[in-house]
């Protein structure tokens, strides 16, 4: 998880202190790029959104209540723009880059322990993200808050600026469209 940002430095950053902003951007790197991967598919696009993120976060900072937590509000900026960034594009986009690690197989070929099992969760991975891939863009991002940024109900609508009943609606139809992308890929 992303450090806690001090006041000091985020009024380093109102103060359009260069060394500020390079240190917030270090701070959320991982967790942006991460996030925006998770909705892209690819790092290149992924690298694209988080420049794009973080260009927004130093136009609007004088907008950003101080008093309040950050993660959140450099969150929402997040799924903002990887939604805008799906409607601004035509491109496919995926949920989950499957790694392709070469060492990863190496790891796991050396081990030699439930390979048989490791086989089966890449490939259950590569079905997910392709399923995934099917989702519409507010289904999809409401999968990635809720299954991989761990958010409740409450905190993906306010994220969405979306009613409960919407986000509870988008996850449930979500949920139903995979399971019937996997019912028809396995052929049951």
């Amino acid at each position: 998880m992303v450090e806690k940002v001090d006041k000091d430095l985020l009024v380093g950053c109102r103060n359009r202190d260069k060394k500020a902003f390079t240190k917030l951007c270090k701070t959320y790197e991982r967790y942006l790029f991460t996030l925006c991967l998770s909705y892209a598919g690819n790092s290149h696009d992924a690298l694209d959104l988080v420049q794009e993120i973080f260009i927004k976060v130093f136009r609007f900072i004088d907008k950003y209540d101080i008093n309040k937590p950050f993660h959140p509000w450099i969150r929402k900026i997040a799924v903002n723009t990887c939604l805008n960034f799906r409607r601004a594009t035509s491109n496919v986009l995926s949920i989950h880059a499957v790694t392709d690690n070469s060492s990863a197989w190496a790891d796991m070929l050396v081990s030699n322990e439930n390979l048989e099992d490791e086989i089966e969760k890449i490939e259950l991975k590569k079905t997910m993200k392709q399923l995934l891939e099917k989702l519409p863009p507010r289904q999809r991002m409401v999968i990635v808050l809720r299954y991989f940024e761990d958010l409740t109900y409450n905190e993906i609508s306010m994220v969405m600026n979306e009613p409960l009943g919407t986000v509870k609606t988008d996850l449930y139809r979500a949920r139903s469209a995979l399971k019937q992308f996997f019912v028809q890929r396995q052929g049951v």
